[in-house]
């Protein structure tokens, strides 16, 4: 198999010839489009991933207003560009230039942030003030509602944009699920429709969904994975340490192929080399090749070893 059969085979929740595996982690926000794919490519070669996530540092950028949100109703008031924006042109073009790098032998998955994230990070004074937005939530969610629809609309249309520049899917990062934002009555009417709204996009577009399940640092990692349950994900990653939610688990839940098993805040970065090596085999051991791909439970640090993560993509190999 080659890599693109090699995830066709996990993404149908078959048995491929081995283990797929892959890791990934941030980049700094100055580097051009050019450099971005140069990095993204050396990481590849380096460690022999089985797809390319392309991470998505400059998505502060999406706001080219002025509009600072400081009650509620001022989210009423949101207006974007659309794909006439530095952050989808930008994220266009590293699409396309990594995958002329690689001559189109791998899969790309480039970042989509919720809608939720967007309207905290590039609204909320830069991401640091989630208390007001939370506020808002609370007071007014009608009004927060029609700012998050529109940051929706957006983000379902770059998908597609995302699939036609030569994409395979999203590498979707699920947010806000955490148990102390939401209950989850509130969850399911102010952040699922608009993630369901921007998945259902990209598999309209023919491209397939990963969704990571994502906890925040504030709020100890812990995200709800129970909350995606019928979320149209053709492979689901969460943080399997820290939300109490197994691999295991998580394909009873989800009914679907799984990412992860490697802890990026312990493990990886804390463990041997050769603790590594077998935390890897042993996973692979347990949960079996069918619909599985090795990984971690969210992106490791960029300053790891780079020897730390090839341990665990050749034990996938073995």
């Amino acid at each position: 198999m080659n890599k693109i059969e090699r995830m066709q085979s996990v993404f149908s929740n078959q048995e491929p010839d081995y283990t797929p595996a892959g890791f990934w982690f941030h980049y700094p926000s100055t580097l051009t489009a050019e450099e971005t794919a140069d990095a993204h490519v050396k990481l590849y070669h380096e460690l022999d991933n089985d797809i390319i996530k392309i991470m998505d540092d400059s998505f502060g950028s999406m706001v080219t207003s002025h509009l600072k949100i400081t009650r509620p109703s001022d989210w009423r008031n949101i207006s974007l560009p659309g794909r006439d924006c530095y952050q989808y042109q930008k994220m266009e073009q590293v699409i396309r230039l990594v995958n002329e790098k690689t001559n189109g032998e791998v899969m790309l998955f480039p970042t989509m942030w919720s809608p939720f994230k967007i309207a905290s990070f590039t609204y909320c004074f830069g991401g640091s003030d989630d208390a007001t937005f939370m506020k808002h939530c609370a007071e007014d969610p009608d009004s927060v509602l029609e700012g998050i629809k529109v940051l929706a609309d957006i983000l379902a249309d770059w998908g597609k944009g995302y699939i036609a520049a030569g994409a395979s899917g999203i590498y979707y990062s699920g947010q806000f699920s955490e148990p102390q934002r939401f209950e989850r009555a509130v969850w399911e009417r102010l952040v699922k429709p608009f993630d369901l709204q921007v998945l259902d996009a990209v598999h309209e577009a023919g491209g397939y969904n990963i969704v990571h399940i994502c906890g925040e640092m504030e709020h100890g990692f812990r995200s709800s994975p129970e909350r995606y349950v019928g979320y149209p994900g053709d492979l689901f990653n969460w943080d399997v340490h820290r939300t109490g939610v197994s691999l295991e688990d998580g394909r009873k839940l989800f009914h679907a192929p799984i990412l992860g098993g490697l802890d990026n805040h312990g493990l990886l970065t804390e463990g041997t080399l050769e603790e590594i090596a077998e935390e890897s085999r042993r996973l692979i051991r347990d949960f079996g090749r069918k619909g599985f791909m090795l990984g971690a439970d969210c992106t490791v640090p960029d300053r790891i070893d780079i020897r730390r993560l090839q341990t665990a993509v050749n034990a996938a190999k073995e």
